[in-house]
């Protein structure tokens, strides 16, 4: 059998390995009642006081900040998806299944982040469309709505594939999610804050003050740019990978 029939093969196991378990489920359900939430309020909060919206808004600015509890369910879901066969040992058969490792790294790695990427961006595109329901006056043109779809894309693509790289080398639910949560959520902000050039110049090299930047077009540093903020989170998705992938093509599964 061909490379890209097996490759086939295996991304419609993972599919619907993902989605066969109710974990997938739960992570998507509430990941998109935050974000819809907080759409909500965001709606209601400017509806009843317009006067605090830029004119030149439009209803994507208003769903642009639901992106972050976006982004904590991708990374959660990202990480569970693909440490899952390694926590309950289901990682042997996996492989008995799909000898080719690199066909299974590609496999994985695709489809995941595929998956929580389309995941995200369609849940900021509802948390838009719900902000628009509230205040119809900004509008929703396809120009701005393709190119803050499109930043956000780049962003959660990148974090889930930093997540399923520690996933894959560390092999531990837990220790994917702690990983990954302190890279993204916890460090760079602490060590923005400190009083300290070197605290401040390490927070911008981290990938959740390049994912900020993006987002909200803020940081730590005055020094960050778009550009250097996509190749800050585009290194590190593909050290992790690189590490994760390591592991899983050289490593005993059961270690």
């Amino acid at each position: 059998m061909s490379t890209a029939a097996v490759l086939a093969r295996t991304g419609r196991a993972e599919w619907s390995r993902i989605w066969s378990v109710r974990s997938s489920w739960a992570f998507a359900l509430v990941t998109a009642a935050a974000v819809l939430g907080i759409a909500t309020i965001i709606g209601i909060d400017n509806a009843g006081d317009p006067t605090g919206v830029p004119d030149d808004a439009t209803a994507w600015d208003g769903g642009r900040p639901t992106a972050m509890f976006a982004l904590f369910g991708i990374l959660a879901m990202s990480v569970v998806t693909s440490t899952a066969d390694h926590a309950t040992g289901g990682i042997v058969p996996t492989l008995q299944w799909t000898p080719r490792r690199r066909v299974l790294l590609a496999a994985r790695a695709g489809v995941v982040v595929a998956t929580t990427t389309l995941l995200g961006v369609l849940l900021v595109a509802a948390a838009s469309v719900v902000v628009w329901a509230f205040l119809p006056g900004l509008g929703l043109p396809l120009g701005d709505g393709l190119e803050t779809l499109g930043g956000l894309a780049l962003v959660y693509a990148t974090s889930a594939l930093l997540a399923v790289g520690l996933g894959l080398l560390l092999r531990s639910t837990a220790g994917g999610l702690v990983s990954v949560i302190a890279l993204v959520l916890v460090l760079p902000p602490l060590l923005g804050n400190l009083p300290y050039d070197w605290a401040v110049d390490l927070s911008a090299a981290m990938p959740g003050s390049a994912a900020v930047h993006l987002i909200f077009g803020g940081g730590p540093s005055e020094d960050m740019t778009t550009t250097s903020s996509r190749t800050t989170l585009v290194a590190w998705a593909a050290a992790a990978l690189l590490g994760g992938g390591w592991r899983l093509l050289t490593a005993d599964a059961d270690r």
